[in-house]
């Protein structure tokens, strides 16, 4: 990798911390001063460059090719030898597969993994989730005021994802310890004992995977990993079992620690902007097209990472080859030069979908499908049963210190 020691040490960049309490709280200030004076900037406090136009980031992830996507799920404080030599004698194997992953191979288990998400197979889940987001509320709707991420927020995107990747229930809560601790691992700041620690963790979690991939060689069953190991057919050139495992690990992190965050964000905006909720619950139809306002005005993945595989000028800024790259899609999504009156939060937004949360290109995100269904009917479930949702005032959000997923830790409501 090239030496940063002579990138431009600009104030801006100097400023940026994506771990620091204020900026979590709220970095659209921030984001919005990038774009208007420095769109792109190198950052010394995570040695990477940060792309905050909307233009220029649909624009890397085109160009695939240049910008790779080795780098996405690296972790951000790299592992000590102890954790390498720690991982590597407890067998830990997962291989580059779906969002960290480049052509040729990339292509070929992509294209595989595309055909568990069809609308068809989807949409066979829609009774399934429906049932699980209701039996969350029926736990709690009488209690008239609790932390709706304790009460469902956390739980429910696991409950439902695990059921679609054959999960079964009881193990339910440890899966979804162990995925926590892994996205601090890799996108929070870490000390040497806590990686150790969560390395640990980390490699339960890796065999836990290992061992239901055998499950379902031995006996398949209505559940997507099923269905992988139906289309690999036994065939180590379609996809290898270390391949399947790979992409569930994959899945049982980004498929459900996301709509956690995003369902948390979005109950957020829409209740303290009441006359939203008001509206919403007036007007059920605009709940698809809430989703997407959603997704754009304050998306779950905040930022996504790519690797500059060969020096390049993007807007007369040079990029250093092997220079790591930040795109901040909370930052995109906000542009004024795709939308209009950006930092307003509009349920008829006509171009809303047009954001970027769920990425751009070959890497688009391969889960959105059951992301965007799961938010339609949980949202759809909420105006129906909870029309008088509001927000405990005076309330302090907190953020778990890491770069790129965003969401409060809890959000106290109450309701009659």
């Amino acid at each position: 990798m090239e030496s940063h020691q002579n990138c431009p040490m600009t104030e801006l960049g100097t400023a940026f911390d994506p771990f620091a309490i204020n900026y979590l709280s709220d970095p659209f200030p921030f984001l919005a001063r990038a774009r208007s004076e420095e769109p792109i900037f190198y950052s010394p406090e995570i040695d990477y460059w940060i792309v905050t136009k909307y233009e220029d980031i649909k624009a890397i992830f085109h160009n695939h090719k240049v910008f790779t996507a080795e780098n996405t799920i690296s972790p951000i404080v790299p592992f000590s030898d102890d954790v390498l030599n720690l991982l590597k004698d407890e067998g830990y194997t997962p291989q580059p597969v779906l969002s960290n992953n480049v052509p040729p191979s990339h292509t070929r288990i992509r294209s595989k993994v595309n055909t568990l998400f069809t609308p068809k197979r989807v949409n066979d889940f829609a009774s399934d989730i429906e049932r699980l987001i209701n039996r969350q509320i029926d736990k709690f709707i009488n209690q008239g005021k609790g932390d709706i991420v304790a009460e469902m927020t956390y739980d429910l995107p696991a409950l439902v994802l695990f059921h679609i990747l054959g999960v079964p229930p009881e193990d339910v809560p440890q899966v979804k310890a162990w995925a926590g601790k892994r996205i601090k691992l890799y996108y929070g700041k870490p000390t040497p004992d806590e990686q150790i620690e969560m390395a640990r963790n980390l490699v339960l979690f890796w065999k836990y995977t290992q061992a239901l991939v055998q499950d379902k060689l031995k006996a398949p069953q209505d559940d997507l990993t099923s269905d992988l190991i139906r289309l690999r057919d036994g065939d180590d050139s379609i996809l290898t079992i270390n391949e399947i495992t790979s992409c569930m690990i994959t899945l049982l992190v980004a498929g459900h620690e996301t709509t956690t965050a995003q369902m948390t964000n979005g109950i957020f905006h829409l209740l303290s902007n009441r006359d939203k909720w008001i509206q919403l619950c007036e007007n059920p139809d605009l709940v698809k097209n809430t989703i997407e306002e959603m997704l754009r005005y304050d998306p779950s993945v905040c930022a996504w990472r790519r690797v500059a595989r060969e020096a390049i000028d993007i807007k007369g800024v040079h990029i250093p080859k092997d220079a790591n790259v930040m795109l901040m899609l909370n930052s995109a999504n906000r542009d004024d030069a795709v939308f209009e009156f950006p930092d307003q939060f509009d349920l008829e937004r006509q171009n809303a979908h047009n954001h970027l949360a769920f990425g751009h290109g070959i890497h688009f995100c391969v889960g959105a499908p059951i992301a965007r269904l799961e938010l339609n009917i949980a949202f759809e479930t909420l105006v129906q049963r909870l029309p008088n949702l509001r927000l405990v005032p005076d309330q302090k959000l907190e953020f778990v210190p890491n770069i790129s997923f965003r969401s409060p830790i809890s959000l106290l409501l109450e309701w009659d």
